[in-house]
């Protein structure tokens, strides 16, 4: 056997299908042959085969026969639909577009209208109705947090020093941004299906704190409603599209693998196997997202001696470790990988929400190695595979194996 006579198998993550799969396959190639021509590329790719799919055609699931966004008018259903999509990422966009709208009309920024309103905001405690409705909602007691974290933002304070007639429609966008606020507040302290409130009891509290800031004036936002229409179209059209061709996609194989692989999974790691069992020592597994937990449930499984290296790629092996949903494995604080399983290489990125790390998960067994893809998730998951601080890792790794 030749120093570098390694042999490299690809295993693919969630979701994945051809031609995906042979793409990602040749940036893995191009980039480990660039240091070494010597190694020899085997697929595992079980996407095709194994992979999940609507077996009755999407018959499950609710289809919308609306027009796409861009066809029809804007409905007002539709346009507070998206609005509040946008609220729940940054409660304050309606503040900032107001404060753009004021500059355009020339606002004389001496006259001070908004100082009465701030005022007002900071002083705002709400009535017992209001705060029978916040409690309702499942968001009063994170109100007053809400109102602290609002009146301190930049943005905030730029939309009150810059504020022109009429001030209804400030005292709405206010409203919105404690809800949206508070609402986000719900989320993060107790998780994503916390939040208790509807539309329309939503729309009765922003209707209530706007008019205990000072009531609003008829038309109002129409002039936001005009500035933002855009956007929020582009948001129904991109999620008409989802729904109508995205199925697929979405259900039958990104989350149809994962929910699969945990209810047959041994077919997925039979086929793994089988892949690596004709090859020869010394074999490199590199296995993406669901593909490293397969790969991982396998090596603890049963013994593979052709493997003298693992690669997870935006890995969730620890996290299910350690939440003790890890096939291979039952968590115990005091457990370790067997001496039998390889080197473990665990690549991921901070900005890949379905990374985790393993050191401290399974101390002596497992090297991690930070990358950063300066994307945002989703797009940070896939973004590994251009990316040569992964294949300097990789190669550094494979180097000191061979070197002993």
């Amino acid at each position: 056997m030749r120093q570098w006579d390694w042999n490299l198998v690809f295993i693919h993550g969630t979701g994945v299908r051809e031609p995906a799969y042979s793409k990602t396959f040749s940036i893995i190639i191009r980039k480990l042959k660039e240091r070494n021509e010597n190694l020899r590329f085997h697929k595992c790719y079980w996407g095709g085969l194994l992979g999940t799919t609507l077996n009755a055609g999407g018959l499950s699931i609710p289809v919308s026969d609306q027009k796409k966004a861009s066809e029809t008018d804007l409905t007002d259903e539709d346009y507070v639909l998206g609005l509040w999509q946008l609220l729940y990422q940054d409660p304050l966009i309606e503040l900032q577009i107001l404060t753009i709208s004021s500059e355009d009309k020339g606002a004389v920024f001496g006259e001070k209208l908004g100082e009465d309103l701030d005022n007002r905001v900071r002083a705002l405690n709400p009535s017992s109705n209001l705060q029978e409705m916040l409690d309702q909602a499942g968001i009063g007691e994170f109100f007053s947090q809400s109102q602290s974290i609002i009146v301190n933002e930049s943005d905030y304070q730029k939309a009150i020093e810059s504020a022109t007639e009429p001030l209804g429609e400030y005292r709405i966008a206010i409203a919105r941004a404690l809800v949206a606020q508070s609402a986000i507040l719900v989320r993060d302290n107790y998780g994503e299906f916390a939040l208790s409130v509807n539309g329309g009891l939503r729309d009765q509290i922003v209707e209530q704190i706007a008019a205990e800031l000072g009531g609003t004036e008829k038309g109002v936002l129409s002039g936001i409603k005009e500035m933002i229409s855009g956007t929020i179209r582009r948001i129904i059209n991109n999620n008409l599209q989802r729904r109508r061709s995205g199925f697929s996609e979405q259900y039958s194989g990104t989350l149809g693998d994962i929910l699969m692989y945990q209810a047959r999974g041994q077919k997925l790691r039979d086929f793994v196997r089988t892949t690596v069992e004709r090859l020869e020592y010394p074999t490199v597994l590199i296995a993406h997202s669901l593909g490293g937990i397969i790969a991982v449930d396998l090596l603890l499984e049963q013994q593979l001696p052709q493997v003298a290296l693992l690669v997870t790629i935006g890995s969730q092996s620890p996290i299910l470790y350690e939440l003790n949903a890890l096939v291979g494995m039952e968590y115990n604080p005091n457990a370790k990988l067997p001496d039998t399983f390889p080197d473990w290489l665990n690549i991921y990125d901070r900005n890949d929400f379905l990374s985790y790390v393993g050191e401290k998960i399974f101390p002596g067994k497992i090297e991690d190695v930070e990358i950063d893809s300066k994307q945002p998730f989703p797009e940070s998951h896939g973004a590994y595979w251009n990316n040569d601080k992964v294949w300097d890792a990789v190669w550094q790794k494979m180097e000191k194996i061979v070197n002993g």
